[in-house]
């Protein structure tokens, strides 16, 4: 079986939360016959393909971005290309220009979405977003949800209940890498053994805010590791 997920960033020239987990799927189900590529856009897209341990990346040049959300002046034709190799589609939501390259495209094989988060903030852009989005979820043959509450809690969701399955989002342990006892060793004699760790992106919609809220008046203590606009 040969699938194509679709995504506006991948390794190498992001990482992240979305791209971690298209990894990890595309890694656990090598060892099912699955033949994995990604389609991605990269403002360097040289090479264009690449090729990883858990799937061939084609990237597409971005040639410009609103809102988070990256555009490829020339990407129809190279993802017309994809999905005739493809026996099956998968887009990780959200990206509103993967939505418009499935609608232009008319991708003729199965089609499924993960959807890993609502679009909150930009509310006048969603307004003029939401004919296309509404669209795009409905050719969906499954949506994907990776939690009974997301499923349960997202205004978007509900319009789709009847064609949403449950499927978490998983970490193969053989993924991580090797501890390093002298930086285990450095990191207890800063922070002691006895932390919550946050580790992510700082942006709003990550709850780093909720999180330090509830830390508060607890005995405790919280490390957050990483870097972001917040």
């Amino acid at each position: 079986m040969k699938v194509l997920h679709v995504y506006r960033t991948y390794f190498p020239d992001s990482q992240g939360g979305v791209q971690e987990a298209i990894r990890q799927i595309a890694r656990s189900t090598l060892a099912h016959g699955v033949e994995n590529r990604v389609f991605t856009l990269s403002e360097e897209p040289v090479p264009a393909q690449i090729q990883s341990d858990e799937a061939g990346i084609v990237r597409v040049k971005q040639h410009f971005e609103i809102a988070s959300c990256g555009f490829a002046l020339s990407g129809l034709n190279e993802f017309r290309r994809q999905t005739e190799w493809a026996d099956i589609v998968h887009y990780h939501y959200p990206w509103p220009y993967g939505d418009l390259l499935h609608l232009m495209a008319g991708s003729p094989g199965p089609s499924v979405v993960t959807y890993h988060s609502d679009i909150v903030r930009q509310q006048f852009l969603s307004f003029v977003y939401r004919p296309v989005m509404d669209r795009f979820l409905g050719s969906m043959d499954s949506i994907i949800a990776t939690s009974p509450n997301y499923a349960a809690t997202s205004k978007t969701l509900e319009r789709f209940s009847s064609r949403i399955d449950i499927v978490p989002i998983g970490l193969e342990e053989a993924s991580y890498p090797d501890p390093d006892q002298d930086f285990i060793d450095r990191v207890a004699a800063d922070y002691g053994r006895d932390f919550f760790l946050f580790i992510g992106v700082w942006r709003y919609y990550k709850g780093l805010h909720i999180l330090l809220k509830a830390m508060q008046g607890s005995s405790s203590r919280v490390v957050v590791v990483g870097s972001g606009p917040i």
